[in-house]
């Protein structure tokens, strides 16, 4: 026993504590680790496995795709006629039936005969005929929803070229 000088209490030494248990983090360290890595890899692979399955573009694209690049920076009717003319030579460069020459109206007549256009015809149309208000009658159209319409319909195109491409599965 210990005394103390000033008060005469007597001080006690206590034996050692039970150690602290290391925290859920400390214990469970290497297991989120390896969690993390599993996600991370699962990520890569959905990625990879995406951009294996995306056509490469045409160049068809590639000039329509530079075209609504410069339609999305302007406004107005310079942006929609921007958004015709890509729409026009994309047009013309799939088909030799569809020249840039043609109007809406005509275009409308020739690609009710193309079975090519079929699943994007209304939204080619739509397209058109909203650029041509902008253009020629000064309506107020949104290049962002303009561009967004010509995508949707070149998606279509290409989805329905490939599907026609395609040969015929076999038979059993």
């Amino acid at each position: 026993m210990i005394f103390l000088a000033a008060d005469e209490t007597p001080l006690v030494l206590q034996g050692p504590r039970a150690t602290i248990p290391p925290s859920w983090l400390e214990s469970y360290w290497g297991a989120l680790a390896c969690g993390v890595a599993v996600v991370v890899a699962l990520a890569l692979l959905e990625w990879a496995r995406r951009q294996r399955q995306r056509p490469p573009l045409t160049s068809a694209q590639h000039t329509l795709e530079e075209t609504l690049r410069q339609a999305a920076q302007a406004t107005g009717p310079t942006a929609a006629a921007l958004v015709s003319q890509g729409l026009r030579e994309f047009l013309a460069a799939t088909d030799a039936q569809l020249p840039t020459a043609l109007s809406t109206q005509e275009l409308a007549a020739r690609l009710e005969t193309l079975p090519l256009y079929l699943p994007a015809r209304s939204l080619l149309l739509t397209a058109l005929q909203t650029a041509d208000l902008a253009k020629f009658a000064g309506a107020t159209a949104s290049p962002d929803i303009l561009i967004a319409q010509v995508r949707e319909a070149v998606q279509r195109v290409e989805t329905a070229r490939r599907a026609f491409a395609a040969p015929p599965p076999p038979r059993a």
